[in-house]
């Protein structure tokens, strides 16, 4: 029977050795589904990994992802699918993805696009949780709006990095403010500060600009800080300090220098504010065989980058004559004529030029030494070195009586140059009747006039000097420079264990037995640096022998200077959210940011932590088996 002819067979089959058993060949089909289920995974990821690196190269180069349409027919659907595109030309399996596989995991929607961008974010981001895990450090936030009119709150960290053996400062995150009360600034900076498990205690200091909002010793940002943390230092940005020193030295009192920029800023706009008018500027430099220098304007705000737009003046003085006199003479607008009139006037006063020839040599001292404090890698020491070098030099300057003269007699040969006439004072008799008017002043000729600025615009800018630095970090600074000496008093030490946590006793210890050290860096400067090359130096084991003398250094220069790499984020923001791209939402922002400004951690990511995350951040499971 038909039953009877299957049985045998089966017995047959079953008891032949030749033949596999039936869960033999079942095991065998599974493992094979399973291995092309394995081989499909880790094709996946490769094509992820095209993703992901596409993402990285547009958000370290802060390009924009998106097109104005992203249709199918369009040439131009914006620089990520361009992208693509392009690969899609010179890799079959990457291009087998969007030829053969499923339309609804095609994985460059603009969903997609933000949820690879958040992964890349996250991913930084925790490894800069382990980066500072139980570290000191100190907090630098500063505001601004951006081009979609929202407040944008900006904070870095700073801390000490013993891999590249000097202080880091990094970008963690842009935040959106809906209000700009100090209250509301302190609870968006105490969240982050929870959110990347920094300990209060493990707070050092902060760094804000000098706005009551963020400074104010009673209500503001920094006085909330200290209530959590006692021993927090308040650090007020040098860069702000040194800008300030010039808004307090040239101020309306001193007329000659406050009118100066006045009409600096005047030669600017009437010049640049018309492509006529400075195409005739432009033939005038050419006709006389000078360089050109760019006219700069007057920052209101940075006032250090005064000095480029007076050196500008100063250098093309000539050709500027030459051309406004072309520009007044073949004008058909009579306000155009007046106001190119009356800038020659200006231009020609012995007044614009003493301040010319002044102001230029000092500019650009303070312009050095601004640039030097706007460094990420500098500290407080330096700065501090940097701020007393500016002083003493304009105490010389001040002092030194025959720099007046030398700045004089070039006033008077620059004027003879160019034909100006030097206005003679006429000696006037002091009135014998009692005068109210504190700004009455009486000279006898231009020479003692020009000596009155001289000396009050130096001296207005030392003293600005002396009160703005006078800042609460100026008793560290100095225990660090006597511990760095080897002259350190009990006082110092006090300070030091106070605000950095030591061991007193056995920091004076490491100290009593670094003096009797033959090779110490100590040749009479203080350099940290040296020290920290010396402590640090391979097989020594020096940082463990004289932990809390290397643990003070740490901490010390884990303290900011500025908060310069805040207003550098600025500059990367208005990069990243031009005009065409200000209705991106923050979380975006706040990734593409990320990568733009912290370039070298976007460039050397894990990808495949990037890919992990990315499978992680929606609950429900990705199309696409990765």
């Amino acid at each position: 029977s038909k039953c009877h002819l299957n049985s045998t067979t089966s017995l047959k089959t079953a008891t032949n050795p030749n033949l596999k058993s039936i869960d033999t060949i079942l095991d065998e089909q599974r493992e094979d589904i399973l291995s092309q289920k394995e081989i499909k995974r880790l094709q996946n990821r490769e094509i992820m990994k095209k993703l992901i690196d596409i993402v990285l190269c547009l958000g370290i180069g802060g390009k924009p992802f998106r097109g104005h349409t992203e249709k199918t027919n369009d040439i131009h659907r914006g620089l990520f699918l361009d992208v693509v595109r392009l690969l899609r030309k010179y890799d079959p399996l990457f291009d087998k993805h969007f030829v053969s596989g499923p339309q609804n995991a095609l994985y460059t929607s603009n969903r997609i696009q933000n949820d690879l961008i958040e992964s890349i974010n996250q991913v930084i981001k925790r490894q800069f949780k382990n980066t500072i895990a139980n570290k000191k450090v100190s907090l630098i936030a500063d505001e601004t709006s951006d081009l979609g009119h929202h407040e944008q709150l900006s904070i870095v960290i700073r801390y000490y990095d013993l891999q590249k053996k000097c202080p880091y400062e990094q970008f963690i995150c842009m935040k959106r403010m809906t209000q700009v009360n100090s209250q509301s600034i302190f609870d968006v900076l105490s969240d982050t500060i929870c959110e990347y498990n920094i300990k209060w205690e493990n707070l050092v200091s902060v760094c804000f600009d000098g706005a009551s909002t963020m400074s104010g010793s009673t209500a503001g940002v920094q006085a909330k800080f200290k209530e959590k943390n006692p021993r927090l230092y308040f650090v007020h940005c040098y860069g702000h300090c040194l800008n300030l020193v010039l808004v307090d030295s040239i101020g309306k009192d001193n007329r000659v220098t406050f009118d100066f920029f006045g009409y600096i800023q005047l030669i600017y706009t009437f010049i640049e504010g018309s492509c006529v008018r400075h195409a005739v500027f432009e033939k005038i430099v050419n006709i006389t065989n000078l360089k050109l220098k760019t006219l700069k304007s007057i920052s209101t705000t940075r006032w250090a980058c005064r000095s480029e737009a007076v050196s500008a003046i100063k250098a093309n003085y000539s050709s500027l004559l030459i051309a406004i006199n072309e520009i007044t003479d073949s004008t058909n607008q009579a306000d155009v004529r007046a106001k190119g009139l009356g800038i020659l006037y200006h231009m020609k006063s012995f007044d614009f030029i003493f301040a010319l020839e002044l102001l230029d040599p000092i500019l650009c001292l303070i312009l050095k030494t601004s640039t030097c404090l706007q460094s990420s890698t500098i500290h407080l020491l330096t700065a501090m070195q940097l701020v007393e070098t500016l002083k003493n030099t304009l105490n010389s300057m001040r002092n030194d009586v025959s720099n007046f003269d030398i700045i004089y007699k070039n006033s008077v040969r620059f004027c003879e140059d160019q034909n100006i006439d030097i206005p003679v004072t006429r000696q006037r008799r002091i009135s014998t009747k009692i005068d109210y008017s504190s700004h009455t002043q009486h000279y006898f000729t231009k020479e003692q006039e020009m000596r009155k600025v001289y000396y009050s615009t130096l001296d207005n800018m030392i003293s600005a000097l002396n009160i703005r630095f006078n800042q609460e970090t100026i008793n560290i600074i100095k225990s660090v420079g006597m511990l760095l000496n080897l002259q350190i008093s009990s006082d110092d030490i006090n300070i030091l264990t106070d605000t950095f946590d030591l061991e007193g006793k056995v920091l004076k210890t490491e100290i009593d037995l670094l003096k009797h050290t033959a090779d110490i860096p100590n040749d009479g400067k203080i350099n940290i640096d040296k020290w920290i090359k010396w402590l640090t130096e391979p097989y020594r084991g020096r940082e463990t022998i004289f932990l809390n003398f290397f643990k003070a250094l740490q901490i010390f220069m884990a303290i900011p200077v500025t908060s310069c790499t805040c207003e550098r984020t600025f500059s990367k923001l208005s990069i990243v959210k031009t005009k065409l791209r200000s209705t991106m939402k923050q979380e975006r922002l706040d990734g593409l940011l990320t990568m733009f400004i912290e370039q070298e951690l976007a460039y050397n990511i894990n990808v495949d932590e990037v890919i992990e995350t990315f499978k992680t951040l929606t609950p429900i499971e990705r199309r696409m088996e990765l």
